[in-house]
């Protein structure tokens, strides 16, 4: 009996060893993958923010609070009269796993829309998307095929939402998931509204609520929008009517005077080359005369700036805090547009904004970080029990039962004799 106790115990031991090697091994890196089920949902703080009315702008209404400026009154008003310089704006993405799906690759779609907070639905929406995308489980990097696709709704010229399709692309960059067990150093990562990839740069080790993080930070800007986007809606070889539309959002031309600008700022405006005013001008309003001299039309195009910190938790690869500090404004040329987000000229329009069309400083909400945390340190809490509980114990007993089994069978040798 003790012959068979002594091989049971041996065989159980040496499993149990097998075990304990192979878990941290074999089994502990083979699980660390995006999950097939995975869901998220990030919400962030209601912020104050800076925004272009499109709808007011085209239907030239100047915003509440406006309306009395000598500049907003007469057919001709200032673009900065559409302009609320201080409004509630909140965005949500909640993110899923779809098909296809399978052992080695996850498609994602994520839902995000930023909205006004002050106005109920469904006027307080400023932009919504879907964005879907094929990512390697275990790099957390889009595959190298075409299908990653964004269907966006936002304003148009006219003050309606324009719905757009980009077509199929292939993405590179990370976006909603740095890879387990992150590293030091700079990471690629996708602009969905840049469309195109940059370095995010690793700053900092820190500490979060007793985890370890690493902090991240990336600075764009000032870039023109419109080259990019329309490079990504053309990748089907042809603009539809609302890719047009939406592109006419990217660049607008009014008037000089209309942007706000003098005579010596325009070339070729010279005001003394205006019609001298009639005896029936001169009876007319002070509204008509301030409209008299306008200048030439400026074309502008829409510029993008965003300053984005993150936190990573680096074992999970779990973006556990994020902010962005986006600002979209409006500039005649590159050489302006630099000039403009200087740090004193860039302080100086977000005080009293005159070409602004978005700035938007959006940071997680508390229930947000505390769910992404969570959700890190369920996976620190599986991968320590998968890496190292387990096989310790594992490894312990098959030990005790190897040493079991030997003396038993020493014993029973023995007795034999």
């Amino acid at each position: 009996m003790k012959k068979v106790f002594s091989h049971l115990a041996i065989i159980l031991g040496a499993a149990l060893l097998v075990i304990a090697l192979a878990l941290p091994i074999y089994v502990l890196p083979k699980g660390k993958v995006i999950p097939k089920d995975i869901e998220s949902a990030t919400v962030t703080k209601v912020t104050p923010g800076i925004l272009t009315d499109a709808g007011a702008l085209a239907a030239d209404e100047p915003v509440a609070g406006k309306d009395s400026l000598p500049e907003c009154r007469g057919e001709n008003k200032v673009v900065s009269c559409f302009i609320w310089p201080e409004t509630d704006i909140q965005s949500q993405r909640f993110v899923r796993a779809q098909d296809p799906t399978d052992d080695d690759e996850v498609t994602l779609e994520a839902g995000g829309t930023v909205y006004r907070a002050d106005l109920p639905e469904p006027e307080n929406l400023l932009s919504a998307e879907i964005d879907r995308v094929t990512l390697d489980r275990k790099t957390a990097f889009p595959i190298d095929e075409p299908t990653s696709s964004l269907n966006i709704t936002a304003p148009g010229p006219d003050g309606g939402n324009v719905q757009e399709d980009v077509p199929q692309f292939t993405r590179t960059g990370l976006q909603f998931q740095f890879p387990f067990n992150t590293e030091k150093k700079a990471y690629p990562f996708f602009d969905h509204r840049l469309m195109e990839t940059n370095d995010i740069d690793f700053v900092d080790q820190e500490k979060m609520d007793g985890e370890t993080v690493y902090r991240f930070e990336q600075e764009i800007g000032p870039s023109e929008m419109y080259p990019n986007v329309e490079a990504m809606l053309k990748g089907d070889g042809e603009l539809s009517a609302a890719d047009r539309q939406s592109l006419g959002s990217l660049k607008l031309a009014f008037p000089a005077a209309k942007w706000g600008l003098t005579p010596d700022e325009v070339d070729g405006w010279d005001p003394e080359d205006e019609p001298a005013a009639t005896s029936e001008d001169e009876e007319g309003s002070d509204e008509d005369a301030a409209d008299a001299d306008l200048g030439p039309e400026v074309e502008m195009s829409r510029y993008y700036t965003v300053n984005r910190v993150l936190r990573v938790q680096p074992d999970t690869g779990v973006i556990v805090h994020g902010a962005e500090e986006v600002w979209m404004f409006y500039a005649r040329d590159d050489a302006e547009a630099e000039e403009m987000a200087k740090p004193e000229n860039r302080e100086r329009e977000l005080e009293n904004p005159t070409r602004t069309a978005l700035y938007y400083p959006g940071e997680f909400n508390d229930e947000t970080h505390e769910n992404q945390m969570t959700r890190a340190k369920d996976g620190l809490k599986s991968m320590d029990l998968i890496g190292t509980y387990i096989p310790w114990g594992a490894g312990i007993i098959g030990v005790i039962l190897l040493i079991i089994g030997f003396l038993l069978s020493r014993s029973a040798g023995r007795h034999r004799n």
